[in-house]
């Protein structure tokens, strides 16, 4: 069933069912008025006939002609419907108009008689009723059919009231409903592309829409899911295709030598060799994987995983980590004690980890081992985070190429890849990440630079960091 006939069904329903209680609540005190004025009248009437209907009751002998007297003035102050009917204590009943054929019972208050025929009002005449009793009765006939007329006027009303309802309640319903209707409309004709038309949320009406934004809601975050699984897919293409080329070249050395292993003429020395080569590669394979994982779940990674990270706690447990791995290098790690950004814990751990073992690994100074200098400070928008070694530092025309992808220097032990996923991460946290110009007195230094409010960046749309060399 269509609304706008719900509408028009509800209120043909309860139009005419809010007039019938309303006239029923009407009708109960129409009569109630009614009944108290036919009492009010049958009261005063009694009251005038109490004289009259005493001086009839003291005359236990009279005139000739005195009980004709008597009873044209009973019937003069007896105006209106019914009748009268004294009973004296020493002569006989007089009637006057139309009374019951049986005296009802003495009532103190105007009542009906047994029958339902008659209302009366009765009052003892003089002391204790010594000289008889007094009723005046009216039909009850009279009363019966004004409530019977008001009863078919309110049912006539009702039924108005039902038909006016009905009509109203469609041309209502239909005006009602009528934003509701341009909301189909237009739902009918949104295009459901990634990135395609959305509902209007200017409809007046805030129920119509508040709906229209909550389908464009569920409509936005059906794109960002679509567009979150292709980028999935293509991410998991990319890892299969980038990890089938980097482990080839492993994979064929450690083939060969493992055939020559079984050479019979193979030295001990040979062998050993051999195995110390089969050991570095699986360590590089291993180093590999691993790198290529965390690159896939950096792109991977949902914005809600964000939270309020303290950054200096960070970068001091991953300094004391750094050492221990690397014992022969120095790292100095000159930290305030907090300093707070919104982002992701591990990814944030991911740039201390390997800024840190970058530094360690290549920033060997002319006397051998690595000094390491881990700052963090704050600029007043953004926490900056800044690792600087004392190595041979990085040359300017090879700045850019330091993030690609397998970017490595010729004998690095490293997979290539542990600057790809600092500048991952500055970018999914809204920040940057470079190489400031040499530092005086020689060696590297490099800036990430993260934003302290705001949210972080998101994705979607960009290239894979598996699947392109720069970024």
């Amino acid at each position: 069933m269509r609304l706008s006939t719900r509408f028009a069904v509800c209120v043909a329903v309860l139009v005419p069912v809010l007039v019938a209680l309303s006239g029923l609540l009407v009708l109960r005190l129409a009569v109630d008025d009614l009944a108290s004025e036919r009492d009010r009248h049958l009261a005063d009437r009694l009251r005038a006939l109490v004289p009259i209907a005493t001086t009839y009751g003291q005359q236990s002998r009279r005139p000739r002609g005195a009980g004709e007297v008597l009873q044209e003035r009973i019937s003069a102050a007896a105006t209106g419907d019914g009748g009268v009917w004294i009973e004296p204590a020493r002569s006989k009943p007089m009637i006057v108009g139309t009374v019951p054929a049986d005296l009802p019972a003495p009532s103190a208050t105007p009542a009906t008689s047994p029958d339902g025929v008659w209302r009366y009002a009765t009052t003892p005449l003089g002391a204790d009723g010594r000289l008889g009793r007094l009723w005046v009765f009216v039909p009850e006939s009279p009363l019966a059919a004004q409530v019977s007329h008001l009863r078919g006027q309110l049912l006539l009303a009702t039924l108005l009231a039902a038909a006016v309802g009905a009509v109203a309640g469609f041309g209502l319903g239909r005006i009602a409903v009528r934003p509701l209707s341009g909301l189909r409309r237009q739902a009918a004709e949104v295009d459901l592309r990634p990135g395609g038309s959305r509902l209007s949320t200017a409809s007046g009406v805030t129920e119509i829409d508040d709906l229209a934004r909550l389908v464009n809601d569920l409509l936005d975050r059906r794109d960002r899911a679509v567009l979150r699984t292709g980028e999935a897919l293509e991410t998991a293409r990319a890892f299969a295709a980038t990890a089938a080329h980097e482990l080839r070249t492993p994979l064929t050395s450690m083939s060969a030598n493992i055939g020559l292993l079984s050479h019979p003429n193979l030295s001990p020395e040979d062998h050993k060799e051999i195995v110390i080569d089969l050991d570095g590669e699986q360590a590089r394979m291993q180093r590999l994987i691993t790198m290529l994982r965390q690159l896939a779940r950096g792109e991977l990674l949902a914005p809600e995983s964000f939270v309020e990270v303290d950054l200096a706690a960070v970068a001091g447990l991953a300094a004391e980590d750094a050492q221990r791995r690397h014992p022969d290098a120095v790292i100095v790690a000159d930290l305030p004690e907090q300093r707070i950004v919104l982002g992701w814990s591990e990814g944030l751990r991911l740039v201390v980890d390997n800024l840190l073992d970058n530094a360690a690994i290549h920033g060997a100074g002319p006397g051998g081992g690595a000094r390491v200098d881990l700052t963090v400070d704050h600029d007043g928008t953004s926490v900056l985070l800044r690792v600087r070694d004392h190595g041979p530092g990085i040359p300017a025309d090879r700045h850019h190429q330091v993030f690609d992808r397998f970017s490595r220097r010729g004998g690095s032990p490293g997979s290539g890849l542990g600057m790809t996923l600092v500048r991952q991460q500055a970018v999914l946290h809204g920040g940057t990440a470079e190489i400031e110009p040499a530092p005086p007195g020689g060696g590297a230094s490099i800036l990430v630079r993260l934003p302290t409010s705001g949210r972080p960046s998101d994705p979607a749309g960009t290239l894979s960091w598996l699947a392109s060399h720069e970024r």
